[in-house]
């Protein structure tokens, strides 16, 4: 039989060899129940707490048996949960839900050099701006504003902002200056330019009737501290005054080279700023005996670098350069390749000198010793368009100086390497205004491929390693594209001047962020 409490548990009868030790004082009215099962533990009790219990008893016996077998239960399932614990098992980490956000476009400033400087006369002269510059900005709903704080008289600096909420997406700008004083002639351009940290300013000399300026601007909200190293023909140049120089938000400050570096006819200087960040240039003229003879505004090149292209190098009337170059015993007219290593190590460099059309052009090689500026000069190029190409072992910085001859003396100007611009990318470029009886040519170059390049939706093929020229107006926007890397920039010339302007690609745009739930 079977417990009516238990079902389906068997049955042991009382064990006769367990009598009660006190027989009941009246017999049962109903047959005893049967014993429920007995534990090992139960075995071991007296034969006298065996035997047949109350009816209350026997309930609260089968209570705890119960009681014990559902102690039991709960035991073995947290025996089987700690196992459980315990056994290894793949891990599953579910993928926190991501989505991409593009920050708005910020606002796009570009920072343009400025007057031409030159000396007040008088017994205490002063840098002045002594010639206002032409302008042209390209973009839809720019402002325009001054840095009007400057070491300058008359020198201040314009900004040209693209906001945010402008409908064009791109803005470019570039200005000329044309002097015509006893001291200071010729014609000068630069692209202005976004302001950085660092800059290498490859140009210039302080010789006897040689004025080279370092222009720093400001356009910021924040002072920013800046620090000059200067390298020249004899290795780096320790000068006081170098360091800790203050240039406060939207201040402009104008320093002389020739007061930090005396007589140095090879200089380059690296512009390195911490807090406010300053667009930097150079400004270079030359005095030939009692005659003015250039000026030129040298823009940065970005960093150094394995690779350098000037697209364009104009070479003229060469044979008239050489002949009045040399009246005041200088060769700083002569057409020259100006270049550093900046490192610890020398540097191994080829360059070529790639004419426009068919012409037969220049290659060679050459060493750079560490932190000395070589000036390499080119006395029997032709006249033409050159295309200059430098590859070194290490990174360097350079550029290109060249003259040109007229009616009315002798022009210079540095040309800077231009930074590719990729494929697929649209270009805004600014042609400066340079006045009356001056032209403008755009030069290209693709050093990688042939290129397919669509310039105011004009097509044309710019061949492998080689250079084109395109006749375009001055005071001009330009958009253009390419299907292959491409260097480009812009020569500006008329009778005994000469100036150049580079086309940057645009900054890098908003790129979009990942954002995670916390």
């Amino acid at each position: 039989m079977t417990d009516p409490q238990t079902p389906g548990t068997p049955v042991t009868p009382p064990s006769p060899t367990a009598p009660p030790s006190t027989p009941p004082s009246t017999p049962p009215s109903t047959p005893p129940s049967p014993a429920a099962p007995t534990s090992p533990a139960e075995s071991t009790l007296p034969a006298a707490e065996s035997a047949p219990k109350p009816r209350r008893t026997r309930a609260l016996l089968a209570a705890g048996g119960r009681a014990s077998l559902a102690l039991i239960a709960t035991g073995a399932a947290a025996a089987l949960a700690l196992g459980v614990l315990f056994v290894p098992s793949p891990a599953i980490a579910p993928e926190p839900l991501a989505f991409a956000v593009t920050p708005d476009r910020s606002d796009q400033s570009l920072v343009c050099a400025g007057a031409a400087l030159g000396l007040t006369r008088g017994d205490d002269p002063q840098v002045a701006g002594i010639a206002l510059p032409l302008r042209r900005s390209a973009g839809a709903g720019l402002v325009e504003s001054t840095i009007a704080e400057s070491d300058a008289l008359d020198g201040a600096a314009t900004v040209v902002t693209l906001p945010r909420e402008a409908p064009a997406e791109a803005v470019a700008a570039s200005e000329s200056v044309r002097p015509t004083t006893a001291d200071v002639a010729g014609l000068a351009a630069a692209e202005c330019l976004t302001p950085a940290r660092t800059a290498w300013l490859v140009g210039g000399s302080t010789t006897v009737g040689r004025s080279t300026w370092i222009v720093l601007s400001n356009a910021g909200a924040v002072d920013a501290t800046v620090s000059l190293r200067i390298m020249a023909e004899n290795g780096p140049i320790e000068a006081p005054g170098t360091s800790g120089i203050i240039v406060a938000a939207g201040e402009q400050r104008v320093l002389p080279l020739s007061g930090i570096a005396v007589n140095v006819e090879s200089p380059v200087i690296e512009v390195t700023s911490s807090g406010g960040s300053v667009a930097a240039t150079l400004q270079h003229t030359i005095v030939r005996g009692l005659d003015p003879s250039g000026i030129s505004i040298v823009t940065p090149v970005e960093a150094p670098a394995t690779r350098h292209v000037i697209p364009a190098l104009p070479v003229i009337n060469g044979q008239a350069v050489l002949e009045r170059s040399t009246a005041d015993g200088g060769a700083d007219a002569l057409t020259a390749l100006r270049m550093l290593a900046p490192g610890d190590t020398a540097a191994q460099v080829t360059l070529r000198l790639i004419p426009e059309g068919d012409g037969t052009g220049i290659a060679l090689t050459t060493t750079l010793e560490p932190q000395t500026v070589l000036d390499l000069p080119f006395t029997d190029l032709l006249d033409g368009d050159y295309a200059v190409v430098v590859e070194a072992s290490e990174p360097i910085v350079m550029s290109a100086r060249t003259s040109s001859a007229g009616t009315s003396g002798l022009d210079l100007e540095w040309f800077t390497p231009a930074p590719a611009i990729e494929p697929g990318v649209d270009v805004l470029a600014a042609v400066a205004p340079v006045g009356t009886g001056a032209t403008a040519r755009l030069h290209l170059f693709a050093p990688e491929g042939e290129a397919t390049v669509t310039v105011d939706g004009r097509t044309v093929v710019v061949p492998a390693d080689s250079g084109l020229v395109l006749e375009t107006p001055t005071n001009a926007a330009v958009q253009l594209s390419s299907t292959a890397p491409l260097h480009a920039s812009v020569s500006y010339r008329g009778d005994s001047v000469l100036a150049g302007t580079r086309i940057l690609p645009p900054p890098l745009a908003a790129r979009p962020v990942t954002v995670l739930p916390y």
